[in-house]
């Protein structure tokens, strides 16, 4: 799927037409309101306007929801073997160069993997249920993967549009669930796992159409050697993204062992809700990844940060405004302003990890991944059994605070980029 050009031949070169005809400007408006940035936001505030539906469900309903999202998800960044970022950092041509089998396989691996991860992070919370965890994390695994097919196309309108799509069904399918008076977060877990594996479906299919249309795929050329390097980059990139999850996502798993199905409710909804300040650094770093030269240019950090602040403390005022309305979850909006700080940091720290990544390599954000995992677990462990959600909040802040400044240090020790190469 190609991307629409920026500036029309005409408007490039008056020359060819003296008296060219004015276009409608509807269809540019569409265009600009389209732009990836745009269905990401939408996407990104469609999953928080699904949160804010769920604070409908009594705190500790929405607790086993957050249990079983977080072990999925948790699941999905373990057992997926980090295929999508994997993908989207591989030369172009690599796909065909592999083979259907090899991808296939690969994928079929990270999808097991997946479903094991999920089984044991739900024993381990003690909340939740197998069924979604098990089958959520490999709907995640799945649509990360095949989606990162369609992002190497530069197809970001696609992927983008479908998880907002996806999006506005889940709040669909949890406004029916409360008008049916169903507060039941077991319920509201199963329409969730319906939604990834929906998404998962629709972009396996529109990926499927988009293979087709460059004919027959050409034979595989790698070499056992090369099946080997694929392998070690693997898994040397995924050492990394694995403890970069651990210190996002392992906090809530250890808040509903140890503090509750209650508070983990309250405390994951603030967590959604900063994380969506980080939408243009996700979408940031995407590009960063998918682009051959995206190690070049000036670094975005500064305006990604920049672009956060705002939306965070909007987000702080929002859970203010909820916890006003639900005294449930009256507590929330000081967790999100301890979570602030850290929100900016992750923000900065994609930015950061992609330029990383494309630079010096899964290595080096291998180091810093490992680095950080290192503080935030035992903070963790040490602070969450006697400090609660607060704990979990101001650890949280800590590590991301030391996975940005790890990742900006390692950046600048960089050698400048070779133009063209990975």
């Amino acid at each position: 799927m190609t991307g629409v050009p920026l500036v029309d031949a005409a408007q490039s070169s008056p020359d060819l037409d003296p008296d060219p005809p004015r276009r409608p400007r509807v269809p540019q408006l569409l265009r600009r309101l389209a732009a990836p940035e745009h269905l990401y936001l939408a996407a990104l505030g469609l999953t928080g306007l699904a949160a804010v539906t769920s604070v409908t469900l009594p705190a500790a309903e929405r607790g086993e929801l957050a249990a079983n999202m977080v072990s999925a998800t948790l699941g999905a960044a373990i057992g997926g073997l980090s295929l999508d970022t994997f993908l989207l950092s591989r030369p172009a041509g690599w796909v065909f160069s592999r083979g259907r089998t090899w991808v296939l396989a690969i994928l079929g691996i990270s999808v097991l993997l997946s479903g094991v991860a999920a089984a044991l992070l739900t024993t381990v919370a003690g909340v939740g249920s197998y069924l979604v965890g098990v089958g959520s994390a490999a709907g995640l695994t799945v649509f990360n993967t095949v989606s990162s097919i369609a992002l190497r196309q530069k197809s970001f309108r696609l992927v983008y549009a479908i998880r907002a799509a996806s999006g506005a069904v889940l709040v669909g399918g949890y406004a029916a669930l409360y008008a049916a008076g169903r507060l039941d977060g077991g319920l509201w877990s199963l329409a969730w796992l319906g939604v990834q594996w929906l998404s998962a479906l629709v972009v396996c299919g529109l990926v499927l159409g988009m293979v087709r249309r460059f004919g027959s795929a050409p034979a595989a050329t790698a070499t056992g050697s090369d099946y080997r390097a694929d392998a070690l980059a693997v898994g040397n990139l995924h050492v990394g993204i694995f403890a970069q999850m651990m210190t996002l996502r392992f906090n809530q798993i250890l808040v509903a062992r140890f503090v509750g199905a209650g508070a983990l409710g309250v405390y994951a909804l603030a967590v959604a809700a900063l994380e969506f300040a980080q939408a243009g650094a996700v979408v940031r770093a995407q590009r960063i990844l998918a682009d051959r030269n995206g190690a070049d240019g000036p670094d975005p950090t500064k305006a990604v940060v920049k672009a956060a602040l705002p939306v965070a403390l909007a987000a702080v005022v929002g859970l203010a405004v909820l916890g006003f309305l639900q005294p449930e979850y009256r507590h929330a909006w000081i967790l999100g302003l301890l979570l602030l700080p850290g929100s900016l940091a992750t923000a900065a720290g994609k930015s950061w990890s992609a330029l990383l990544l494309k630079r010096r390599g899964e290595k080096a954000t291998t180091v810093v991944a490992l680095v950080t995992v290192a503080v935030a677990i035992p903070a963790y462990f040490g602070i969450i059994p006697w400090a609660g959600v607060v704990g979990a909040a101001i650890a949280s802040s800590l590590a991301y605070a030391v996975h940005a400044f790890a990742s900006r240090a390692s950046l600048r020790r960089a050698q400048p980029p070779n133009h063209g190469t990975v």
